[in-house]
């Protein structure tokens, strides 16, 4: 496919535009919630309830997400990606920041909800930036570095919260307050420092000659409606849905999956699932631009069920470590595949990029939920083998979806160079 030049401005722009929704990304989707799941024994025992029921102050940010992020979707639709995710950050980091002040099990629930107002309007509007930004040459490059910080933000949060960190300034209270306070400083950063595209800046439809316009201003009453009759739609949530339970639910539940074994796990080697996963969110989104979409999410699914099955089964350390580096890997590039998925449909109009981002992320978040939930239950009365069967299995049923999705990309082109305002 021929390209023709760009403005070097918006080429090197482009990359600092990713670089910050990375930090964005990494801070509010993922450290103040993935914290949760190391920290829920200290939790636990200042709140007077079993651990297990700590896992419904994870899940619930997962609940929380199925109502947010469509209408945080179309908001980016509608408004500004600028200030939509720049404020939304900054809430998420407030409400994580304030978590000491509710010592009650109904009250982290509610900070959870909250925490989950600013994550849904942040989540589907990054996807939709670097849709914005990227061609569909470079997209899987552009999503997979995005989903980098959603990996090393997991990475971080199982590696340091209820080791380094809580040893270090005393409670998971001051844990959550750090990390909450970092994340706000981040949505500044955000707001201060990135803008929408130009429309030299923007992706060029080859076969038209005009830039991609995810443009704002577009009506919730016309995007839901479109979105929903893609006949792409119904399999992408589905399949989405089906892995996201058994990303979520392993995390939830990996501490305790590391306690069962006959040998020890060390806390920090928690992370190595997470940090792999910032390798395969590298590596399968650049696959498939290289060869099909459709090859990426083969391997991403394949990967993280036999990973996950073998982290619950593992007869050594070592098999333990290659386990969560298969499941982590292949996880991390999954994840960075569905965020591909909105920008690549081809029944999805560039217009409603937003929107689609949204339900598919919200509806999915249903088998995050579901998975955090089954999995603990399933470990805490039927043990390690039958909870990893319940987590792992389900994600198979997404090579069947596979094949209904219409992968046929956005057949774009780099735009010439005639500089015009931008969009904010």
């Amino acid at each position: 496919m021929a390209h023709v030049n760009q403005s070097e401005g918006g080429v090197r722009y482009r990359w600092v535009v990713l670089l910050v929704a990375f930090l964005v990304h990494m801070t509010s989707v993922t450290l103040v919630w993935q914290a949760l799941s190391p920290l829920k024994k200290q939790m636990a025992v200042d709140l007077g309830v079993p651990w297990q029921d700590i896992a419904v102050v994870y899940a619930a940010i997962s609940f929380g997400l199925v109502f947010t992020q469509l209408p945080g979707g179309a908001l980016g639709d509608k408004y500004s990606v600028r200030y939509a995710v720049g404020l939304g950050a900054v809430l998420t980091g407030v409400a994580t920041a304030v978590r000491f002040a509710f010592p009650t099990l109904t009250g982290q629930i509610a900070v959870s909800l909250l925490a989950t107002v600013g994550i849904g309007i942040v989540n589907p509007n990054l996807i939709k930036v670097v849709t914005e930004w990227f061609p569909s040459s470079q997209l899987g490059l552009g999503q997979g570095v995005l989903m980098t910080g959603n990996t090393l933000g997991i990475g971080l949060a199982l590696s340091l919260s209820a080791g380094f960190l809580l040893t270090t300034i005393g409670s998971w209270q001051n844990v959550f307050a750090l990390y909450g306070g970092i994340t706000a400083v981040v949505g500044i950063f955000w707001l201060l420092f990135v803008r929408s595209p130009r429309k030299d800046e923007r992706p060029t439809n080859v076969e038209t000659g005009l830039p991609f316009t995810s443009s704002e201003g577009v009506p919730f009453r016309d995007s839901l409606p479109a979105v929903l009759r893609s006949p792409s739609t119904p399999w992408a949530i589905s399949f989405a849905a089906l892995a996201y339970w058994s990303v979520f639910g392993s995390l939830a539940v990996l501490p305790e999956y590391a306690d069962a074994h006959a040998f020890a796990v060390p806390e920090y080697v928690l992370g190595v699932s997470p940090f792999a996963g910032t390798a395969g969110a590298l590596l399968l989104p650049l696959l498939s631009d290289r060869y099909t979409r459709r090859l990426g999410l083969n391997l991403g699914i394949v990967g993280l069920a036999a990973g996950v099955i073998l982290t619950g089964v593992a007869p050594s350390f070592p098999v333990f470590i290659l386990a969560m580096l298969v499941s982590g890997s292949s996880g991390g590039g999954l994840a960075a595949m569905f965020y591909i998925l909105p920008g690549e449909l081809a029944d999805t109009d560039p217009n409603h990029v937003g929107t689609m981002s949204g339900v598919l992320l919200s509806l999915a978040q249903l088998g995050a939920v579901v998975g955090s939930i089954i999995g603990a239950q399933a470990l805490s009365s039927y043990g390690v083998e039958v909870s990893v069967i319940v987590v792992a299995g389900q994600c198979l049923l997404g090579l069947l979806m596979i094949p209904r999705l219409h992968l046929d990309g956005r057949g774009e082109d780099q735009p010439t160079a005639t500089a015009v305002g931008t969009d904010d």
